[in-house]
């Protein structure tokens, strides 16, 4: 029709996360829509997309992706790349309302893909197909197909992602994230930093330090959140397997803001506990037995006590709200790991260890009663598979195992179902700790 304009937002986009996926009609209802009040699930609606103002004038881009070398300096790199907002877009509120999570992440994958659509800047074309390709891929595996199609569908994204990263074009980084979700959901517990090593040698050819990663996730809407999963998926990969080996920097950490914490549940304070222990992991990888007992490592161990004790003095027993019982689960973790840490042997002879393993045993009693009192439905559920996952490991008694063993099997039997093998890891250590019997 002559002289239409474009609408404010798209009409499906405003249907609930579960409804939409499920390709069912959703009433709209709020705070709960019909179909997820009838399944009991929880109910989360995504922020209307609002069109970019056509009269603005676009920003200078350029067509070509970058080729960079490492040797590049930073400045030349990030200048290079298409500017895909100008300065009076609020990028914030764009994805102010997505959800941290699975759905969340697709969801500001699409955002991102209508943005690229709807306003005059240019990626390359290679670049475009990759978010395009990756969002259709990212759809087919929510939906659980398994044919033919959904096959193909993920060989294209592979293949897409493969060109662009052969660009060194940022946006490829949007790609890494989305397989290294699936990763984090599908894959052996743990083992997910493949994909973040890759993100990272990509990011090094943009950044070197701080004030070029702010340049750079201005310049591309969504990249700030994409690095936030990131950075968060290698602080916790790194704990479970206890091998120190953190892939991002403290100033890559700095992306991670309230908002992402206040959605997974965990407390900030306990975030750098969980920092503060990887890092130790990696320096004990690296000392010898003679080092452990010197004034240095006792100072280590004393602060190392602090921050446990902090933990320990933040919790709220009488919290029993969904937020509080999260980050309670959080902040046991971290006490947890930090005595546990405290309780490596260090000399021949330890006359303590019943002391500590009490103390041990004690959190994890605690910690497990608040994994049981929240509910499945809660959105702070699947984001507690790694304290659960370090509070299983030090578990002593049969009980604590069924209690972790529960909360492996919810997260298989969610809409989505995750973490495959976390069960069989904490089952494996059980049975080598002599806790439960093998079968």
């Amino acid at each position: 029709m002559a002289g239409s304009k474009k609408p404010r937002g798209i009409r499906h986009d405003r249907h609930c996360y579960r409804c939409r996926m499920k390709g069912i009609k959703c009433d709209l209802n709020r705070p709960r829509c019909q179909p997820c009040l009838q399944q009991d699930v929880p109910c989360q609606y995504p922020q209307r997309v609002k069109w970019m103002s056509e009269k603005t004038a676009p920003s200078p881009v350029l067509k070509s992706s970058p080729r960079v070398s490492p040797s590049s300096p930073s400045s030349n790199t990030t200048s290079s790349i298409s500017t895909m907002v100008n300065n009076q877009y609020d990028r914030t509120n764009l994805h102010a309302n997505i959800p941290v999570n699975l759905y969340g992440f697709i969801d500001l994958l699409s955002h991102f893909y209508q943005e690229i659509q709807s306003s005059k800047q240019e990626l390359p074309d290679e670049a475009v197909e990759l978010i395009s390709r990756t969002l259709s891929f990212a759809r087919s595996r929510l939906q659980g197909t398994d044919d033919k199609d959904s096959i193909q569908s993920h060989l294209t994204a592979l293949s897409n992602l493969s060109r662009v990263i052969e660009s060194a074009h940022p946006v490829a980084l949007f790609g890494i994230g989305t397989f290294a979700m699936f990763e984090v959901c599908c894959g052996s517990f743990g083992q997910w930093h493949r994909h973040l090593q890759g993100a990272r040698s990509l990011l090094d050819l943009h950044c070197h330090n701080q004030t070029d990663m702010n340049h750079l996730t201005r310049q591309i809407p969504g990249l700030a959140d994409v690095l936030a999963y990131l950075v968060w998926f290698d602080v916790t990969g790194t704990l479970v397997r206890e091998d120190g080996a953190l892939i991002f920097n403290d100033w890559h950490r700095n992306c991670l803001h309230q908002t992402f914490f206040s959605s997974v549940g965990c407390p900030p304070d306990t975030f750098d506990l969980f920092v503060h222990l990887a890092k130790l992991d990696s320096e004990s990888q690296s000392q010898s037995q003679s080092q452990s007992n010197t004034p240095e490592s006792n100072i280590i161990l004393v602060q190392l006590s602090t921050r446990a004790m902090n933990q320990i003095l933040h919790l709220d027993s009488t919290d029993t709200t969904e937020s509080g019982l999260a980050a309670a689960v959080y902040r046991y973790a971290g006490a947890i790991g930090a005595f546990a840490r405290l309780n490596r042997p260090r000399h021949e002879n330890r006359t303590d260890e019943y002391s500590h393993s009490s103390v041990l045993s004690d959190m994890v009693d605690r910690a497990c009663g608040a994994i049981s009192m929240l509910p499945t439905t809660s959105r702070f559920y699947v984001h507690l598979a790694t304290p659960a996952y370090l509070i299983g490991q030090h578990a002593t008694h049969a009980g604590q195992c069924e209690v972790i063993r529960t909360y492996w099997r919810n997260c298989r039997l969610c809409e989505f179902p995750r973490y495959p093998d976390g069960q069989e890891q904490c089952e494996r250590h059980w049975v080598n700790r002599g806790i439960i019997l093998g079968t």
